[in-house]
């Protein structure tokens, strides 16, 4: 009902407007492809800012997902910094669809002294004793690129929902998972929906 409301008032008003704009989104992300026979799906939460110009931004993003590992008790977890470019194939609409392509890199830590290596570790040490952010396990980078198409539902002039959804390859240096009895993993694929919200101040 408030959704509506203020679409009611604003109806002359909405459109996507040249100048910075922020989004906030959250959204799950499942993987496939060699990293998806390790990891299961997870979380993802994103803060990104762009600019517009006529039908086109661009931008940045920094995400944070975590991943559990399947049949274990652990996760790992994924963040990532993306340059964005997108492209608006309507404009001056109520409903905004577009498509992005990303271009970025990503980082993934085993979250937990159950990856340790076993030399890295005393023999008395425990999860308990382990500092507060500490971790054994080395983190690896990669790189990410997806293309995600998308629609935005403005409800004012200033502000819309986004609703959107994209395909990734994933490609990074070998993540470490002897620890727990797992081949080395490095490369995969993964799908992602997203819900969130745009602001253009």
């Amino acid at each position: 009902m408030a959704v509506a409301c203020l679409t009611a008032l604003d109806a002359s008003e909405i459109q996507a407007q040249d100048g910075f704009l922020f989004n906030f989104e959250l959204g799950y992300k499942e993987m496939a492809g060699d990293l998806g026979d390790i990891l299961d799906g997870g979380i993802v939460g994103e803060y990104a800012f762009q600019y517009q110009k006529n039908r086109f931004r661009y931008g940045l993003a920094f995400n944070l997902v975590s991943l559990d590992v399947a049949d274990i008790d652990e996760s790992v977890s994924q963040v990532g910094a993306n340059l964005l470019f997108s492209w608006l194939i309507k404009q001056d609409t109520k409903l905004l669809p577009y498509l992005q392509l990303r271009i970025g890199g990503v980082r993934y830590r085993p979250e937990g002294d159950t990856f340790a290596p076993e030399d890295t570790l005393p023999a008395s040490a425990s999860v308990e004793e382990s500092e507060e952010g500490e971790n054994a396990a080395d983190a690896v980078n990669g790189f990410e690129g997806t293309l995600l198409a998308g629609t935005e539902f403005a409800i004012s002039s200033k502000f819309a929902l986004d609703l959107s959804a994209g395909f990734s390859f994933i490609s990074t240096d070998e993540i470490d998972l002897s620890a727990v009895g797992l081949d080395p993993i490095g490369s995969g694929t993964a799908w992602t929906v997203r819900l969130g919200l745009r602001w253009n101040p």
